[in-house]
């Protein structure tokens, strides 16, 4: 008799588990779990961002002009990156350029390495 209960009650166990496992696994992918390797407040940027494809290498800033050096390539405000898609140069501020496709805007900042004061 108790050998048979306890396999009534074994039998409720693994299929309790197993529908729970089948319902992690329905779950919608944007409900996934933080990994906890990664450190607190750790972000990944989502693939197709503009931010990986865009690389700001320079900002010079002085009384006659404003330009950046995006992916090796000078640029003033209100131009468009070449063979970006439409990527305009919204605004060149001493760490950071603004870009603008359409209705998304983002920025592009210096590395604390490369700021130079003069």
């Amino acid at each position: 008799m108790r050998s048979s209960l306890f396999s009534a009650l074994l039998l409720v166990a693994c299929t309790a588990l197993v529908q729970a496992d089948d319902n992690l696994a329905a779950a919608a992918p944007s409900e996934t779990l933080r990994d906890p390797t990664k450190p607190l407040g750790h972000r990944t940027v989502p693939q197709g961002q503009h931010n990986s494809a865009y690389n700001l290498n320079s900002v010079l800033i002085s009384a006659q002009r404003k330009q950046a050096v995006i992916n090796g390539v000078t640029l003033r405000e209100g131009q468009v990156i070449p063979d970006s898609g439409g990527v305009l140069v919204k605004r060149i501020s001493p760490q950071t350029v603004v870009l603008q496709q359409g209705a998304k805007t983002w920025a592009l900042k210096l590395a604390p390495s490369v700021v130079i004061r003069h």
